[in-house]
């Protein structure tokens, strides 16, 4: 039998992507700027006839505010009488006008992204609209300044009653929600708290009071220092007028000479023995500095060799001269390499010599004791490695590993 032949699978159709391309119109784009016009005409137009229907009756709209509470329909003769009540509608009206200027905005971005022909088309149609919502947001910033004027004088003077401390302004606690909504939480009434019971005056007043009395106590104990100075100056001049001040100086040891003048030929022989003495002094020191510039000036004419030769004989006599013995675990003190052709007895002392510090001769101390720094937390465990076996025969390497046999 023939084998039916299979059919073959159907071709989808390829959908072409569209792209969209910065700074060019899609194909497929619809302007529906006319339209969003036309609504933005018909809401402006409602929202015309919903103020004027709010100016003749003077009602609230049904709207949460801020504070989490919910307004109610209100009476002209309420407004009229409280104060309160009043300023709640005022901050209502500004509210609503901020309103209109977001829609105002709006349009005119709508009316900014018009095409151009329509603009053309709708020129002075446009220019009267724009002068219109001109006019109206003048008026509107008119009111709202009258507005806060009338707020800022009752403010004034709801504070200068507050300070006379009436009894209607000192409540606690006022509720402004309807009966209706029990669930509102209740607002805190501010409170005027007078100037002499703020607590951050009457903090800065003791702050203030006690630098004051920090000044004042200082000021009474430089009056008492000076107080006692004066009482020991006049008992001290009472003293040297009644004569006791010259006993307690009699007992101390006047150290200065007064002999002046009184063996003139003496104190003349004297000086000049000391001006001789000087005289041969500045003598002696002229004639070493010409000897050590004559020195200077034949070592420089001398040859590379002759000086050379000089220099290691020099070195052989200070390389011989005879050294100090170092006592049993003396300290080592170097002499420094620097001032060694000074004259001065310090620096010709022994430095080999062991100070006043350490033990002239440590082989008659027991053998405990013949270390460093003995009875010390730095003593030395050795006296002298040359003296000590410190080899460890468990090491390996003091093992050395035994040599194989060969096999035969």
């Amino acid at each position: 039998m023939a084998s039916r032949p299979q059919p073959r699978p159907q071709q989808r159709p390829t959908l072409q992507a569209k792209r969209y391309r910065a700074g060019q119109v899609p194909e497929d784009y619809v302007d529906d700027l006319t339209e969003s016009e036309e609504e933005e005409e018909q809401q402006l137009q409602q929202q015309q006839r919903h103020q004027q229907a709010k100016s003749a009756s003077v009602q609230f709209a049904q709207k949460e505010v801020v504070t989490g509470l919910k307004q109610i329909e209100i009476s002209e003769k309420d407004v009229a009488s409280d104060r309160r009540l009043r300023r709640l509608k005022e901050a209502q009206e500004a509210n609503r006008i901020e309103t209109d200027d977001q829609g105002r905005r709006r349009r005119r971005h709508v009316e900014e992204e018009a095409p151009k022909e329509e603009e053309e088309d709708d020129e002075e149609e446009r220019a009267r609209y724009r002068m219109k919502l001109k006019q109206q947001a003048l008026e509107q910033q008119r009111k709202r300044e009258e507005a806060m004027a009338r707020q800022a004088e009752e403010e004034e003077e709801e504070e200068e009653e507050e300070e006379e401390g009436s009894e209607e302004e000192s409540s606690s606690e006022y509720e402004t929600d309807s009966s209706e909504d029990e669930g509102i939480r209740r607002m805190a009434k501010p409170i005027f708290i007078p100037k002499t019971h703020r607590q951050t005056i009457l903090q800065q007043e003791r702050l203030q009071k006690e630098a004051e009395e920090r000044e004042k106590k200082l000021q009474e104990e430089l009056e008492e220092r000076k107080k006692q100075s004066h009482a020991l100056l006049a008992e001290e001049l009472a003293r040297e007028k009644n004569g006791d001040l010259d006993e307690d100086l009699s007992t101390y040891h006047v150290s200065v000479d007064d002999t002046d003048g009184l063996d003139e030929e003496a104190e003349y022989e004297a000086w000049k023995v000391r001006e001789l003495m000087r005289i041969k002094r500045d003598r002696e020191e002229r004639i070493a500095r010409e000897k050590e510039q004559e020195e200077l000036e034949r070592r420089r004419e001398l040859p590379e060799e002759v000086r050379l030769k000089e220099d290691l004989e020099r070195a052989e006599e200070t390389r011989n001269k005879e050294k100090g013995q170092h006592t049993f675990l003396q300290k080592y003190y170097h002499k420094g390499a620097f001032y060694q052709d000074m004259e001065s007895d310090v620096f010709k002392r022994d430095y080999s010599a062991p100070t006043m510090d350490e033990v002239r001769n440590r082989d008659l101390l027991p053998e405990v004791m013949q270390v460093k720094n003995f009875g010390l937390a730095g003593r030395t465990k050795w006296t002298h490695l040359t003296a000590e076996d410190t080899t460890s025969y468990d090491d390996p390497w003091s093992n050395p590993p035994a040599k194989k046999q060969k096999r035969t």
